[in-house]
């Protein structure tokens, strides 16, 4: 059950595919691999939750340009699409960087923001980390953050 469980989606990217990218979280965090766990309104987990404290710097994984915005469910977020064709979604965020605005360049390992508990994360610090292929579907990030991190 847990090799069928890995296959497709559920099994990431191939490391070659992430070869240079940063953590997420400049600073520590906790995470487990959650992907496919039921949520509310009969969605399942698409992404990994990394918790860590309010405040945490959040940073581009990869070179690239960005878009924000704000939803109810991810709460402040940022799609960072990487030089590299991967897009990365960051949710529920407590700010964004200075300056920080759609169509913006970033580089790797530049602030994109804050850990909050922003959208539907309220008294839960944590960052909703999605990544896709751009074009694709989203695909489980836990085996690149276990790396990098």
């Amino acid at each position: 059950a847990a090799a069928a469980r890995k296959r497709g989606a559920a099994a990431g990217l191939p490391v070659k595919v992430t070869i240079g990218v940063a953590c997420p979280i400049a600073g520590s965090s906790w995470f487990v691999d959650s992907w496919g766990a039921p949520r509310s309104g009969g969605r399942s987990h698409k992404g990994t939750d990394m918790l860590a404290g309010y405040g945490t710097p959040l940073v581009a994984m990869y070179s690239g340009t960005v878009r924000v915005g704000s939803h109810s469910l991810g709460g402040r977020q940022v799609y960072l699409y990487g030089d590299n064709g991967l897009t990365y979604y960051y949710a529920h965020m407590a700010d964004w960087a200075s300056g920080l605005s759609t169509g913006k360049r970033v580089d790797r390992g530049q602030r994109l923001g804050s850990v909050g508990d922003s959208g539907n994360a309220r008294g839960t610090p944590h960052l909703h980390l999605g990544i896709s292929v751009q074009g694709g579907s989203w695909v489980n990030p836990y085996p690149t953050v276990r790396a990098v991190c």
